[in-house]
C-alpha cells in the first residue's frame, strides 16, 4: 500500500501563493501521556540559528577551512539543539569565496571520514546545501575541506531524537511524504525585487492542524546580483540564517524543512485560516521557484514515518558503474534499487545527497519513487547543475514498490554520485 497524498491543483491569490492537499485517508492517533509515547526519530524544528562562520569567529577560530582540513563543530547545546537525546540534526552548510574546486563532508564527530561529500563547488562559489549528519562524539559534527581554501557557514534548523531523552518535550514530527508538486513560480509573472516578502501557504484539508514543518525546495533562477534567500515560519524577526545562498546570473537550488504557522496567526494575508504557511525573504532581485515534497506532522497522523541516521554511504557513482551502470544522457532515466541493507519496506525514504559531476550542458536532475503504473515524471526539479560544474543537492528520495527510485537527466551528458545519510521508516 502506497501511502503518500494525491495533490489537487495550486492557485495564487494575492502575495500569497496556495496549494491544496486532500485529508490523509486515516484519523489521527489519539493522546498519550509523555510516560508512554515513543519519541524516537520523530524530527523537532526550530528557528534558523548560525552555529558556524569562519569569516567572522563564530563556532570557531577566523580562519577558512583549507586543504585537507578538519573543523569539530559544537552542535549539541547550541541554537536551540538539546545538550542530549539528539541522534541527528539538519544544517544548512554554505560556502563561500573557496580558492578551488573542492568538496566539503560533514559527519559524524570521533569516526573514520566516509568516502562522500556534502557539498561540492568549483572555485568562487557561493552556495548552499542541506545537509543532514548524524551527531558524533561530544555532540560535535566534523567538518573536512579537500582542496584549497574555503570559508564555511553553517545554520542547524532542526533535530532528530536518538531515543526517550526529550519525551519531556512532547511528541516530535514524522514524515510525510507526498507526489513533488510546484507551489510558486514566480517566472510565470516577474522577479521578486529585493528585499520582498511572500507568504506561501499550503492546504492539507484535515491535516491541517497538524502540519509543523513542510519540506520544499527553494530554486533562484537568474538573480541581478549576489544574495540569500531565508524561509521561516514568519513567526517573530527574519532570522540571520540563510536558506539558498546565490552568485548573480546562477541557478542555484537548496532543500529546505522549514517550520510552518497556522494562517491568521501574523500580520499578513496567507489564505484559509489554519492552514500551513510560511514566509520568504529575497535580498536580490531574482526568480525563486518553490517545489514541495513533504511535511512533517505533529507526531500523530497514521503513516508518519521515522528517521533513523546512518553514517553517510556511497551507493552511485556513475563513474565506476556503481547504482547507474554509466554517464546519463540527455533524457536518459535510471532506476537506482537501494541496497538491500539501508532499507526494509518500501514505505521506506532515502535521506541523500545527489550530486552532478561536470555534466556538457546546463541541465536539471529529477529524482521520483520507479515502478508505480501510476506515477510519471514530476515537473519539479532536485538539482540544477551548470555545464562543467559539480554541485550537489540534498535529496529525498521516496521507493517504488521494488525499493527503488528514478533518476531523470534533462540535458547534455552527465555523472551522477549519491551518498545516504539516513532513512524515514514506517511504522
Amino acid at each position: 500500500m502506497r501511502k503518500t497524498r494525491a495533490l489537487l491543483g495550486a492557485t495564487i491569490a494575492g502575495a500569497c501563493a496556495i496549494t491544496a492537499l486532500p485529508a490523509v485517508a486515516a484519523t489521527a492517533a489519539g493522546p498519550t501521556s509523555a510516560a508512554t509515547i515513543d519519541v524516537t526519530g520523530t524530527y523537532y524544528p526550530v528557528s534558523p540559528a548560525r552555529l558556524l562562520d569562519t569569516r567572522s569567529g563564530l563556532g570557531a577560530p577566523v580562519a577558512k577551512l583549507g586543504p585537507g582540513g578538519t573543523l569539530d563543530l559544537q552542535v549539541a547545546g547550541r541554537g536551540g539543539v538539546p545538550a542530549t537525546g539528539v541522534g541527528a540534526v539538519v544544517l544548512n552548510v554554505t560556502i563561500t569565496g573557496p580558492t578551488a574546486g573542492s568538496f566539503v563532508t560533514a559527519y559524524p564527530a570521533g569516526q573514520v571520514r566516509p568516502n562522500s561529500s556534502s557539498v561540492n563547488f568549483p572555485a568562487g562559489w557561493l552556495g548552499s546545501n542541506n545537509v543532514t549528519v548524524k551527531l558524533g562524539a561530544g555532540g560535535k559534527v566534523s567538518l573536512y575541506n579537500r582542496n584549497g581554501h574555503t570559508d564555511v557557514v553553517v545554520d542547524v534548523v532542526g533535530f532528530y531524537a536518538a531515543d526517550n531523552t526529550l519525551a519531556g518535550r512532547g511528541m516530535g514530527s514524522r514524515y510525510h511524504p507526498h507526489p513533488p508538486h510546484r507551489l510558486y513560480d514566480s517566472r510565470v509573472d516577474l522577479k521578486r525585487p529585493a528585499g520582498s516578502v511572500i507568504d506561501l501557504t499550503m492546504r492539507h484539508g484535515g491535516d491541517n492542524p497538524h502540519v509543523r514543518a513542510l519540506i520544499v525546495n527553494v530554486t533562484v533562477v537568474d538573480p541581478e546580483s549576489d544574495g540569500f534567500v531565508t524561509v521561516w515560519s514568519g513567526v517573530g524577526e527574519r532570522p540571520t540564517a540563510s536558506t539558498v545562498n546565490f552568485a548573480a546570473g546562477t541557478v542555484t537550488p537548496n532543500l529546505a524543512f522549514v517550520q510552518t504557522r497556522p494562517c491568521g496567526e501574523a500580520d499578513f494575508s496567507c489564505g484559509p485560516a489554519g492552514a500551513p504557511t510560511f514566509r520568504l525573504y529575497a535580498s536580490a532581485e531574482a526568480h525563486v521557484v518553490v517545489d514541495a515534497f513533504g511535511m512533517m506532522d505533529d507526531g500523530t497522523l497514521v503513516f508518519g514515518r521515522r528517521f533513523q541516521p546512518m553514517n553517510p554511504t556511497r551507493i552511485v557513482d556513475s563513474r565506476i558503474g556503481q547504482g547507474v551502470p554509466a554517464a546519463l544522457g540527455p533524457g536518459a532515466t535510471s532506476a537506482v534499487t537501494a541496497p538491500a541493507a539501508m532499507v526494509q519496506k518500501d514505505e521506506d525514504v532515502l535521506v541523500l545527497n545527489a550530486t552532478a559531476v561536470a555534466p556538457t550542458r546546463n541541465t536539471v536532475l529529477t529524482i521520483w519513487p520507479a515502478d508505480w503504473p501510476d506515477t510519471v515524471r514530476p515537473t519539479t526539479s532536485n538539482l540544477n547543475p551548470v555545464a562543467g560544474q559539480t554541485v550537489s543537492a540534498a535529496v529525498l528520495a521516496e521507493l517504488g514498490p521494488n525499493k527503488r527510485f528514478n533518476v531523470h537527466n534533462n540535458a547534455g551528458t552527465t555523472d551522477v554520485v549519491m551518498d545516504v545519510v539516513g532513512r524515514f521508516y514506517w511504522p
